[in-house]
């Protein structure tokens, strides 16, 4: 049997102890914390920010990461709104920006502007307002984005960070890792990854809990006992920094801002499913339209805060989504002790340099099963609509079309020669933007029937 305290992290609301809590907490901040610092690294070097530019980054994006976990975890409401979903979320630096920043940040390089990274904060800052819009209306908007859609987004992303899990567990990225695939790296990649699963699989109380932080834990160890692992950049920085706002002086131009329009929107949409998905299967579920637009007005709202406090957008993390859909841990107080722990590393920088330096190999092991269960979420909400014929054809003609021709630039290089035409280009370039689109048209082609109608109203928690 469970004590109490062991029970309470699978509730809401109560606080665990600290030595039951904190574990959990610590899970989710290993499983975020590279990938919310990633981001960054990757636009400020195509922006050719100096050391200190892109330091301040990574310390602002800590304790940006931080307030939004909390805010989104105790959310602030106003009138009929609120701010924050109001359920276990970790939010971190958005990826799905990493490609229009890099475009940003180097057509400023190359046209000699004074302050490219500003450039790209400034269009982040006043862009968000796209994704406010989604989250103020979503009630108004919601028969857009039923399961079948948002299974689609979700199946989308997983495929998409599969594959970087299994470059992590290789050793990292294959074009600048010259270890990349090793027996070496494999070894360690597997070791962490068998440890999660047995844990996962056999263990109970806490060891079951903490599956994914003693795998880390261990495969850290074993990676300084081989020394791969390089600490030294904890000399390079102060032990107290505090975060000072507006420091990269924002820049404010069209171009930049319509460069981020549509993928505040994209954005927007796997918040939807990310919180389908903890709905589902952490609370067992369907998510509540509030909830809903209280986690993308979160979004907007912190990528507003972020862009405030030299950083990129935050958004709510699929890998912590998926790690709630698998421990069905839910307890907010793990959550904001996870949330307090980003606050404290974003004013402490030695603890990110201890955090930023997990070999890839360990990291990639104990997340590949989370990014996978990303994607077992997605057939899951696509299942809650049925099988039937005419949702079959909606999924054959998404995943045709939507995973066929997104990120695939060389099937649709026609359409860049018609100017008209540009923005579709642009749109099928993003495999996730381009899937949620090809879903959402499909689904408004084929009319449902009758007893369709009524699956979906169950499916999504309606009378």
């Amino acid at each position: 049997m469970r004590d109490k305290h062991t029970a309470m992290l699978y509730q809401w609301e109560g606080r665990p102890k600290f030595r039951v809590a904190y574990p959990v907490a610590l899970q989710h901040l290993l499983a975020m914390f590279v990938s919310n610092l990633t981001p960054i690294i990757v636009i400020a070097n195509a922006a050719e920010a100096t050391p200190a530019q892109t330091a301040l980054m990574i310390q602002c994006a800590m304790f940006v990461a931080g307030i939004a976990t909390l805010l989104n975890n105790y959310p602030i409401k106003i009138g009929r709104f609120q701010i924050g979903a109001g359920m276990p979320i970790v939010m971190g630096t958005a990826s799905t920006f990493i490609a229009p920043g890099v475009g940003v940040a180097a057509a400023a390089v190359a046209s000699g502007h004074y302050n490219p990274i500003g450039l790209v904060i400034g269009g982040l800052m006043i862009a968000s307002v796209a994704e406010l819009v989604v989250g103020l209306f979503y009630k108004y908007i919601k028969r857009f984005f039923p399961p079948m859609v948002i299974g689609c987004v979700l199946v989308a992303i997983g495929l998409m960070l599969i594959p970087i899990g299994i470059n992590n567990f290789a050793g990292g990225a294959p074009a600048t890792n010259p270890e990349f695939g090793s027996i070496q790296n494999l070894a360690l990649g597997f070791t962490v990854f068998l440890i999660g699963l047995m844990l996962q699989r056999f263990a109970k109380g806490l060891w079951k809990v903490s599956a994914i932080l003693i795998a880390i834990t261990v495969g850290y160890v074993i990676a300084m006992i081989m020394g791969i692992l390089d600490l030294s950049g904890i000399r390079d920085v102060g032990w107290i920094s505090v975060p000072i706002p507006w420091s990269l002086r924002p820049v404010f131009e069209w171009g930049a801002i319509s460069s981020f329009l549509v993928i505040y929107f994209i954005s927007g949409l796997s918040t939807i499913g990310y919180t389908s998905t903890i709905a589902m299967n952490g609370l067992g579920r369907p998510a509540k339209s509030k909830e809903i637009s209280g986690a993308i007005v979160c979004d907007a709202v912190s990528s507003t805060f972020a862009a405030v406090f030299n950083c990129l957008p935050s958004t709510e993390f699929g890998q912590n989504a998926g790690m709630v859909a698998m421990t069905k841990i839910i307890n907010r107080w793990c959550f904001a002790l996870c949330a307090f722990t980003l606050i404290i590393a974003g004013l402490f920088p030695k603890i990110g340099v201890i955090f930023t330096n997990i070999p890839p190999a360990v990291l990639g092991g104990a997340i590949l099963t989370v990014f996978a269960m990303i994607l077992n979420n997605g057939i899951q909400m696509i299942a809650l609509e049925g099988f039937s014929p005419r949702n079959l054809t909606v999924l054959g003609v998404t995943f045709g079309i939507g995973l066929g021709f997104g990120g695939n630039a060389a099937a649709f290089v026609g359409l860049t020669e018609i100017p008209w035409l540009g923005w579709l280009a642009f749109l099928m370039n993003d495999r996730i933007a381009f899937v949620a689109v090809i879903a959402i048209l499909t689904n408004l082609l084929f009319p449902r029937n009758e007893e369709e109608k009524q699956k979906l109203k169950a499916a999504q928690g309606e009378e």
